[in-house]
């Protein structure tokens, strides 16, 4: 029985039902949470771990381990780890035995249709299998504000920030989690606490370049593009940071249709632009209506949206575009 892993991480008591269960797939991070939410849910159960190695070394272990009665426990959990075909026939023979108080789950790596282990399990019906695929945003954001839904303070920019930071890798968003849950025992997040725990990777160079771009400072631009180290992973995290610029921008503008001062409309703001960046803003605002802001954000999002489709892409070479792009507009407003 082939089982959504979506449905399995919303209740793991579905895996009841098969004897053996085998996770296969490229996501570490799901074969985890399915692996802990087992012992939380069996804390009066013998647990037993099992490498692949191990029991192509002892060929009897796994079946000694089935048939043999445990002496302080009723019922035991096998987990096998890193199973490939070499092992299918000591699986075979130990699920054959038949024995309703051992649960067998094997976790594998990424298993092709030709794989005789993953075969065996999708064509036997009273056995389980289930795909354990690479996250998308949308998992991972529902990921994040499940697993922090009693925390305040967490909003769709944290949660973003977070993937980014992860490159969006559950596995590495597991461990990001447990620091929040230690750190912010008052369970309120702040951004600037949340920023410093994480060691969130925002180059302050870019934040020069995404400044320049937005007042149309070429030359300043040239110079800084050439020195700034634009790793592919740390991509997303530099677009956000572009992005919500231009998403305060559009915030002041619309505030100042009110004052039609710009100087008047940051000092109204709340929460307050802090003194030493007002300059900068001033001058961003002169170069950017609420049209040309609204182009920008839709660029942006074009370029999210490509670098997150073509995995083969340079997202150096789109940011590096986007920015010359994008400081052409804001010089030929002048």
């Amino acid at each position: 029985m082939i089982l959504k892993s979506y449905i399995v991480e919303q209740n793991v008591n579905v895996l009841n039902e098969y004897q053996g269960i085998l996770l296969y797939g490229e996501n570490d991070g799901i074969k985890d949470d399915i692996k802990i939410k087992l012992k939380e849910k069996n804390k009066n159960v013998e647990i037993i771990n099992f490498f692949e190695a191990e029991i192509i070394k002892n060929k009897n272990v796994l079946y000694d381990n089935i048939v043999n009665e445990s002496l302080f426990n009723e019922k035991k959990i096998i987990f096998i780890q890193l199973a490939t075909d070499k092992i299918l026939n000591e699986i075979e023979d130990s699920l054959n035995q038949n024995k309703e108080n051992v649960k067998i789950y094997i976790f594998s790596e990424n298993l092709d249709k030709r794989s005789k282990l993953r075969n065996f399990f999708e064509k036997t019906k009273h056995l389980g299998i289930m795909p354990c695929y690479e996250d998308n945003d949308r998992t991972l954001i529902n990921y994040i504000s499940k697993e922090l839904h009693e925390f305040k303070g967490l909003t769709g920019e944290l949660i973003n920030l977070i993937i980014a930071n992860s490159s969006s890798n559950r596995k590495i968003i597991q461990g990001e989690i447990v620091k929040i849950k230690y750190f912010f025992l008052q369970k309120k997040i702040s951004k600037d606490k949340l920023l410093d725990l994480l060691n969130i990777k925002i180059n302050s160079n870019f934040d020069i370049v995404r400044d320049n771009t937005l007042i149309g400072e070429k030359n300043k631009i040239n110079k800084t593009l050439s020195a700034i180290d634009l790793l592919s992973e740390d991509s997303f995290i530099f677009l956000n940071s572009l992005n919500q610029r231009i998403v305060k921008l559009m915030e002041i503008q619309e505030i100042n249709q009110k004052f039609n001062n710009h100087e008047e409309t940051l000092n109204n703001l709340k929460p307050p632009i802090f003194w030493k960046d007002k300059p900068i803003y001033l001058q961003q605002l002169k170069r950017w209506d609420l049209n040309m802001l609204n182009k920008a954000a839709y660029e942006i999002g074009e370029t999210e949206v490509l670098m997150k489709k073509n995995s083969q892409i340079r997202n150096d070479l789109l940011i590096k575009g986007l920015i010359i792009n994008l400081s052409k507009q804001s010089f030929t407003f002048l």
